[in-house]
């Protein structure tokens, strides 16, 4: 066996020897394995894993603790059959373990998992009553997941803090490769810690069993967490990437790649817990040899963006960052409240269901922006996709401002749902309606609404400029809100149009009016439509007048709703009547009255969406209903 050297030096009194900057050295030669501190001493031999453990109880019996150096070589530890931690630390009262190796040519492989439960190859608590001056490392060491294969997990570190006092963690250029066996479950499980720092984070899955991992990292109870220049990849899928209970977490130049279901997860969080993302790629496309391994002519990122998997109060953002998944929120029924943003980003979810959502959401408020990014559906990936916005489920607000949007999507509809106690705020972006799908260009029943928005919701499309870019290749009728319901009522939620410009193809083209239906005949009689200076640039399209039917005269003193979701003009004569009055908002005035039963001179009386007119008559008079004005 070689000796570790010292490094000879000059002085006046001739060569002295330095020791090395490690306080001792876990190494593997001739195939066994040894722990010697620096004065050449070797104290461990032959088992690596109670070298480990031996070398890190070394360090820590010094008042200030020390480094732990792993050289290069592969390290595999005995199964475990008894402890859930396999090398345990109590850091001392101002004292620092750090533990350190030769980057990914120092290979730990995790070992056997032969307990009940999942276990943790380092558990590092720290039990000190006041704040240290000192910070714990690990970094340069590369862990393996290929000889774990029973049925519980196994995971890197574990931390925990009795008063939450410890002078943090750096985690740094620390990799690892889930390549077979077990699946990983929280691999890095931070607890009670503050200032802890993950930078040159390499998690590398592609464990080829059923056994996904679930996490990448978890903080829980950390005050100021980090993640810096980092990438984490699965390629059969996973839970999330990065996920926080109770805790402020910061992720800047990280890269999030392959099929995880969620790339942010929150758990049982505080109301100041928070994620904020910057310059950082969720998911990516790619073709041939520029694929990742098992990741090839795809485009390729989580399913949806953020998870609400503990009820607990999400703040999150996200800035100058590339994402190739949906902007989503899953609430998963919470009553907590959330509060996202999503600003100046590069957005293209390629061939995924929808772009914007809210899903699962409960009586928790839901606050989302989206402003200011470049927003893209499928554009450069062909016609693809469903619902551009989707799911905006009860107690939600979405303002969706100041975007610039690419939709190629190869459904109908661009917006799918508003549901009561909701607001969706679209107001001026510039919107581009891409490609053709069959016989129809996309997007032809533009707003639709399913489900039942009666008793509230509220629909605001502001100042948006929407152009249709391909022609259809037969004859299409377009409409800016639409019902898919076949039968019954057509349920819409209040609507306020203005100041909007259409530019629809210009020929193949018909306009069938602000509202149309799948085949349900009656309209919501509360909901409110409001139409104001919008500009239709319609070249070759018909633009028909909305579609009104004149009621029956109803029976003398009995109201007659306007249940059109747009104005109506009701012209009234003849008969022998005394009164012809207008109930709005709950409030009835009279537009007309005489003290004994006459023929109603020819009279106009406009209707708004939910008004009620009531004739007093003793011969019924006539009447014809119109829409009140052109679209």
């Amino acid at each position: 066996m070689q000796q570790l050297p010292y490094y000879p030096f000059m002085t006046r009194g001739g060569p002295i020897k330095r020791k090395l900057t490690y306080d001792v050295v876990v190494f593997v030669e001739d195939n066994h394995y040894f722990a010697e501190d620096n004065n050449g001493h070797i104290f461990c031999q032959d088992s690596p894993t109670a070298c480990i453990q031996e070398a890190v109880n070394y360090v820590l019996n010094k008042p200030t603790g020390g480094k732990v150096y792993i050289r290069a070589g592969d390290y595999y530890l005995a199964p475990l059959i008894s402890s859930q931690d396999v090398v345990s630390a109590s850091i001392p009262y101002n004292a620092a373990l750090i533990v350190e190796g030769d980057g990914d040519a120092t290979r730990i492989h995790l070992p056997q998992n032969n307990l009940s439960q999942q276990a943790w190859l380092f558990s590092w608590v720290w039990n000190g009553t006041t704040p240290y001056t000192r910070k714990s490392k690990l970094r340069n060491v590369a862990f393996i997941n290929d000889v774990n294969t029973s049925s519980n997990a196994m995971n890197v570190l574990v931390t925990s803090a009795s008063t939450n006092n410890s002078s943090g963690l750096e985690v740094d250029s620390v990799s690892v490769y889930d390549i077979q066996g077990t699946a990983l479950d929280f691999t890095f499980w931070i607890n009670n810690l503050y200032d802890v720092t993950f930078s040159r984070y390499r998690f590398f899955s592609i464990n080829s069993t059923s056994n996904t991992p679930n996490l990448a990292v978890l903080f829980d109870s950390v005050t100021l967490g980090k993640i810096v220049d980092s990438f984490m990849y699965t390629v059969n899928g996973g839970n999330s990437a990065v996920s926080n209970g109770a805790g402020s977490i910061l992720v800047d130049s990280t890269e999030i790649y392959g099929p995880w279901s969620y790339t942010f997860n929150f758990g049982n969080t505080d109301s100041e817990s928070h994620i904020d993302v910057t310059n950082s790629i969720i998911g990516v496309g790619r073709a041939g040899s520029q694929g990742i391994q098992g990741l090839n002519n795809t485009a390729y990122g989580p399913r949806d963006l953020i998870n609400n998997s503990g009820n607990g109060t999400v703040r999150f953002t996200i800035t100058s960052s590339q994402l190739l998944t949906p902007i989503s929120y899953n609430a998963n029924g919470s009553s907590a409240p959330a509060y996202i943003v999503v600003r100046g980003n590069l957005v293209n979810v390629g061939c995924i269901s929808y772009a914007v959502g809210v899903l699962n959401p409960s009586t928790g408020q839901i606050y989302m922006d989206v402003s200011d990014n470049v927003l893209g559906m499928s554009y450069g990936f062909g016609s693809c996709g469903g619902n551009f916005i989707t799911g905006i489920g009860g107690n939600t607000y979405l303002r969706i401002k100041d975007n610039l949007i690419l939709d190629n999507g190869n459904q109908s509809k661009w917006i799918g749902g508003v549901s009561t106690s909701s607001t969706v705020e679209v107001r001026d972006n510039e919107i581009y309606i891409l490609g053709t799908n069959g016989n129809y260009s996309a997007r032809n029943q533009f707003i639709s609404f399913g489900g039942n928005p009666s008793s509230g919701g509220l629909m605001r499309f502001i100042n948006n400029t929407i152009t249709w870019t391909a022609t259809p290749s037969s004859s299409t009728t377009f409409y800016l809100f639409y019902n898919p319901n076949s039968s019954g009522t057509y349920y819409m939620p209040n609507i306020i149009m203005k100041g909007n410009t259409f530019n629809f193809p210009t020929s193949n083209a018909t306009f069938g009016g602000f509202v149309g239906s799948a085949g349900a005949t009656t309209a919501n009689p509360n909901a409110l439509f409001v139409d104001l200076d919008n500009v239709f640039n319609l070249s070759e399209i018909n633009l028909p007048y909305p579609g009104v039917s004149t009621p029956a005269v109803p029976a003398s003193g009995t109201a007659q709703s306007n249940t059109y979701p747009y104005p109506v003009e009701v012209y009234v004569s003849g008969g022998s009547a005394t009164a012809v009055q207008v109930t709005r908002g709950g409030l009835t005035y009279t537009v007309w009255s005489s003290s004994t039963a006459t023929a109603i001179p020819p009279l106009l009386v406009r209707l708004e969406p939910g008004d009620s007119i009531i004739l007093t008559y003793s011969t019924a008079p006539s009447w014809t209903w119109l829409p009140a004005r052109l679209p």
